[in-house]
């Protein structure tokens, strides 16, 4: 057992020390939430560009009935009017 435990500290003593966590420059953090925040609005303005407007025009259509149900619905009084002269 005291043999593997020694290989493991000789192979962790000849591998690269990385830096700990608390050894990393703050502003190294900031720059990371600075980077994901411009991404995040980059993508949410490509969003908002790409949507479909809806303009007033469209909206005027849509709210109004359709002409062929307009006629349809005026037709049929029309012609009852019409037999009964």
């Amino acid at each position: 057992m005291d043999t593997l435990r020694e290989k493991v500290q000789e192979k962790l003593k000849r591998e690269i020390d990385r830096p700990a966590i608390r050894e990393v420059d703050p502003r190294a953090g900031l720059a990371v939430v600075l980077v994901v925040a411009l991404m995040a609005a980059g993508v949410g303005f490509v969003i908002y560009r790409r949507r479909r407007r809806i303009t007033y025009a469209t909206r005027l259509q849509s709210a109004l009935p359709d002409v062929d149900e307009l006629r349809a619905s005026i037709k049929k009084p029309l012609e009852r009017v019409v037999k009964a002269l």
